[in-house]
């Protein structure tokens, strides 16, 4: 399989130039490219080439296409467009809108570290041009029927601020596939799980208030220039994310209203029903917040802070794109090439009284100014028109054969459009030569059918029971031969009765060509593999209480703050989960992990009070509500509840909290009463 793997650009891929690779991610290779058409037309786009080893899975494949597809649907100011799915030397690749500028978080830490960070009303700004490219798509339908387009991975890496100002979504859709590889690499989760949802991270069903919960937190971490839920490690990281603890940003920074940051407070909700109700929403507020508070919208200029920021790289773009012009001109004019490959056709061009005018493009055309495109008329009238690309010629009188038909009495004026793709006019037009009259009897010579040559291929595929070439089942059993044409390319997958698959390319180049495809030898049974072990999953135990002494298979483990990482484990390992606690019932369980992202509650019953009679009775719960003024964090036996209003569900009897804002610090005892609420209120001032 190629590999397209050349260090020289430009390089013609497809239908594009490749002329500059501008990034490489552990997923795509990334290119500037071009899409070059007639009349000059061209258009720059990015190219993202799906890396070698992920085009050989199957699976993979399928769900990116499936999720392309569905991403090319959306085309909004906000979102960066997909125009292009395609595949190339068996090379998967998504060709989309080339943006001139930076992913915000290249933006954040510039402005970082040149002191010039982002001003609050910018930051806003952009929240809520990214939320509205991401509430389009959350309700985008397509015939009636809605898309239900989850983000998933809404993070500053995903959000490009233009050179102008503008600010746009990318990577639909493309996250959930590669999460559903076989081959995602190991530490994939992390570096994402700090801008996951509460529900992600515990791998619930999502809805658009993840994307939006992820939307709060990049909205967090620029005004407070701090990040939020970044830990040391990924599970220190998911445990911050499951907590869902959020500061306050007056407290972080006192430049931040308190009017917005309860409007950002409300999208870190840990439960989302208590989030604004979907992305729309929270714009709105923010939009409110906006245009009541900044004096003059049109002075906080994302354009000027961008241009300040990048002005180096946008000075060297310039002298690049120029650059790469030259290059594609060179390779042109050298080559002899107009476009990158495509497929041969012949294009009808309608001209004056029905006469037929047949554009044969399969020949190779040469560069501007040198080198003839053959226009062929049809059976009522032959000639040469001699073409330059891009010019319009008038075509010389006709003489036409007697004929008792009378089709036709001569050819007016034909305008032959521009053959090259991205050729270039030529400056003066040279006189095209005589035409020759065509005799009166003569009969017109009909083109010779092009030769196709055809090749038995026999393949074969030891165990299978399905063998499919380019798509197409062709046998139920493990060979079959085929008559194909020479050259044709053959993309051949072997499937086995227990599910095994092999691919195989292969050119059918010869007669009896013989082809095998090796299927993988069958797993052993008794070592009872994990269905998938490429990558390693995060499974974590949340146990309640706390200060439970808890083993796994039988060792013993340490609590951080009620939870537990469990290490070394594959998907489809099971493990047992012991627990003891004082006043509790003894715990024991099985867990099987399933997903990437596993989280366990384990959670202990209490042992019900004896009563004076001797008998067991449960003591009960209640409820209590606990609120501040202002505001305050609130903490019960040295533990962090987090910040008020905070409503409790306790067991019966009194309970001690400790209520602190800055420098201030108060004590408030609760008596719980089975089945009762109770409400309380602090003053902090």
């Amino acid at each position: 399989m190629a590999t397209g793997t050349r260090d020289s650009y430009p390089q013609p891929f497809g239908r594009y130039f490749l002329t500059q690779k501008i990034a490489m991610g552990g997923m795509a290779e990334i290119f500037r490219a071009k899409s070059v058409g007639a009349e000059g037309f061209e258009k720059i786009v990015v190219v993202k080439r799906i890396l070698p080893h992920f085009c050989e899975d199957e699976s993979f494949v399928t769900m990116f296409q499936d999720e392309a597809r569905v991403a090319a649907h959306l085309n909004h100011a906000n979102v960066v467009q997909i125009f292009d799915f395609d595949e190339v030397d068996g090379l998967y690749y998504i060709a989309m809108e080339y943006v001139e500028g930076q992913d915000l978080k290249r933006v954040l830490d510039r402005g970082t570290k040149q002191g010039t960070p982002l001003s609050i009303a910018q930051a806003v700004l952009i929240m809520i041009e990214a939320g509205m490219g991401l509430d389009y798509a959350h309700k985008r339908e397509v015939d009636g029927k809605p898309l239900n387009i989850i983000h998933r991975d809404i993070s500053p890496h995903n959000m490009m601020v233009s050179y102008n100002g503008e600010v746009k979504i990318m990577d639909f859709g493309i996250a959930k596939a590669a999460s559903r590889s076989t081959k995602t690499r190991v530490g994939t989760v992390k570096g994402k799980c700090a801008y996951m949802s509460p529900e992600q991270a515990r791998g619930r069903p999502l809805d658009a208030r993840s994307d939006l919960f992820a939307l709060g937190v990049c909205l967090w971490e620029m005004l407070s220039g701090k990040r939020l839920f970044v830990g040391e490690s990924d599970f220190e990281t998911l445990n911050n994310v499951l907590k869902a603890e959020v500061p306050s940003l007056t407290e972080m920074n006192p430049e931040v209203p308190e009017d917005l940051d309860k409007i950002v407070q409300r999208s870190l909700a840990k439960e989302r029903d208590d989030r604004q109700r979907d992305v729309s929403e929270f714009v709105s507020d923010l939009r409110r917040w906006f245009y009541s508070t900044v004096p003059d919208p049109s002075a906080v200029s994302l354009r000027d802070y961008m241009y300040g920021l990048f002005d180096e790289e946008i000075n060297k773009l310039k002298q690049d794109v120029a650059a790469e012009a030259a290059a594609l001109n060179e390779l042109r004019t050298n080559s002899g090439v107009r476009r990158p490959n495509t497929s041969s056709s012949n294009v009808a061009i309608s001209a004056p009284d029905d006469a037929t005018v047949a554009l044969d493009t399969s020949a190779p055309l040469g560069p501007a100014g040198d080198g003839d495109a053959t226009v062929a008329l049809d059976a009522s009238a032959s000639a040469i028109l001699s073409a330059r690309s891009g010019q319009t010629l008038m075509s010389q009188p006709i003489a036409q054969p007697k004929s008792n038909t009378g089709l036709f009495v001569g050819i007016g004026v034909l305008v032959v459009a521009a053959l090259g793709v991205g050729g270039y006019f030529a400056t003066k037009q040279p006189d095209p030569p005589p035409v020759a009259e065509v005799p009166a009897n003569a009969q017109p010579t009909p083109p010779p059918e092009p030769e196709v040559v055809k090749v038995k291929v026999k393949i074969s595929a030891p165990g299978a029971v399905e063998i499919k070439v380019n798509g197409q089942t062709e046998a139920t059993s493990e060979n079959v031969e085929l008559e194909v044409e020479k050259g044709a390319e053959l993309k051949v997958l072997a499937i086995g009765d227990d599910g095994r698959k092999q691919l195989e390319r292969a050119v059918a180049d010869t007669d009896g060509q013989q082809i095998e495809v090796k299927l993988p030898p069958p797993e052993k049974k008794e070592e009872a593999p994990p269905p998938v072990a490429a990558a390693v999953p995060v499974v974590i135990l949340q146990v309640d209480p706390d200060n439970a002494q808890v083993q796994v298979n039988g060792a013993d483990v340490a609590l951080i703050g009620g939870n537990f990482k469990v290490p070394d484990l594959k998907l489809g390992d099971s493990f047992k989960v012991t627990a003891k606690a004082e006043n509790y019932k003894d715990f024991e369980q099985t867990y099987l992990v399933k997903a990437q992202l596993e989280t366990f509650d384990v959670k202990l019953d209490k042992v019900p009070r004896a009563s004076a009679g001797g008998s067991a009775k449960p003591a009960g719960k209640g409820k209590v509500a606990i609120s501040a003024k202002p505001w305050a964090n609130v903490f019960l036996k040295g533990k962090k509840l987090g910040l008020t209003p905070r409503s409790l569900e306790l067991p019966a009897g009194k309970h001690t909290f400790t209520l602190t804002k800055g420098s201030i610090s108060k004590t408030l005892v609760v008596t719980v009463k089975p089945n009762k609420t109770s409400a309380h209120s602090v003053d902090m001032m």
